[in-house]
């Protein structure tokens, strides 16, 4: 069997820590499997951070990194990816939603010696549960515009090698999205069907505004297609207007009828070119804002306290 390391980011998750643990630990020490479990406590309010020492205290196999600050899920993955030791690597959510029971299915595939690199998890949905249809917008939006083609339905929830755990570091950029830059890497995939519960604690943060957010920054940085749309409306419109011009010409010289005119064209006109204007300047501003970020190359993420003993050599 693989060494495994799960890496579970943590922000405002106290009621499901204990419970995750306990459920992470019985499955993988049922076939005394070598693993570690890494949680990245990601600037939580709550009592997150007291659970997650008292579970690295008890059990040597856990490890916490405590961000100093809430820096973002995909931050939060990048410390801990930056730390994990296992030959496959397992990401999770920490509310429960990802069933810890079906860690032997996605890990299943890296055992039996298939030559996969990436397990991906599509979810069903348990009694009870509930899937956002944001996030089933978001990643239909997301495919089309970037020709990244993943179900609708694929999670967080999954498994990857060491290989892919590599080449993920490799990426300097500071504004990471790990899905989308797992999703194009070429690395041989496969697809688990897993159920999927409800959440545990707090409410998911992925509200409407932050997934439309998480999108535009996804196609900025893995997708042409904002500077392709931008380019082909002013093609558009200038194609229109010089068409439109034409025809006055044209009626001037071989025709008496007029076509529309007046201040409320005059002010459409005018309202319509001043509208694709700025957004062409909101397009160019948002790259110029990315370049300006990754030029000044700040830390993704500082690690104010750790957790947990370290062990040289293999995991236990």
């Amino acid at each position: 069997m693989r060494t495994v390391s799960v890496l579970i980011p943590v922000f405002n998750n106290s009621e499901a820590l204990v419970e995750l643990h306990q459920r992470i630990t019985a499955v993988l020490q049922a076939p005394d499997r070598p693993y570690e479990i890494i949680f990245v406590n990601d600037g939580s309010t709550d009592d997150s951070l007291k659970i997650l020492r008292r579970l690295a205290a008890a059990d040597s196999r856990v490890v916490v990194l405590a961000l100093s600050r809430n820096f973002g899920q995909h931050p939060a993955i990048r410390a801990g990816l930056e730390r994990c030791r296992g030959d496959v690597i397992v990401l999770m959510d920490a509310d429960l939603q990802d069933l810890p029971e079906e860690l032997p299915r996605i890990l299943e595939p890296f055992d039996t010696g298939t030559e996969i690199d990436i397990a991906y998890t599509t979810f069903t949905l348990a009694p009870g549960s509930n899937s956002r249809i944001t996030s089933r917008l978001f990643h239909k939006f997301f495919a089309r515009l970037s020709n990244i083609h993943l179900p609708s339905n694929v999670g967080t929830y999954r498994a990857f090698s060491s290989l892919v755990r590599e080449a993920l570091l490799d990426y300097p950029e500071r504004h990471a999205v790990y899905g989308p830059i797992m999703a194009q890497m070429g690395f041989e995939r496969i697809f688990v069907e897993v159920s999927r519960s409800a959440a545990v604690g707090r409410k998911t943060s992925y509200t409407f505004r932050r997934r439309l957010s998480l999108a535009v920054s996804s196609l900025i940085s893995y997708s042409s297609a904002l500077h392709r749309m931008v380019t082909w409306i002013g093609f558009v419109l200038t194609l229109a207007s010089t068409g439109y011009l034409f025809l006055i010409v044209a009626q001037y010289f071989i025709g008496t009828r007029k076509l529309l005119n007046g201040q409320f064209l005059l002010l459409g006109i005018t309202l319509l070119m001043s509208g694709v204007m700025l957004m062409t300047v909101g397009v160019l501003t948002a790259y110029t804002y990315r370049i300006f970020h990754e030029v000044l190359e700040r830390p993704r993420y500082h690690i104010a306290r750790e957790f947990g003993q370290y062990r040289n050599g293999e995991l236990r």
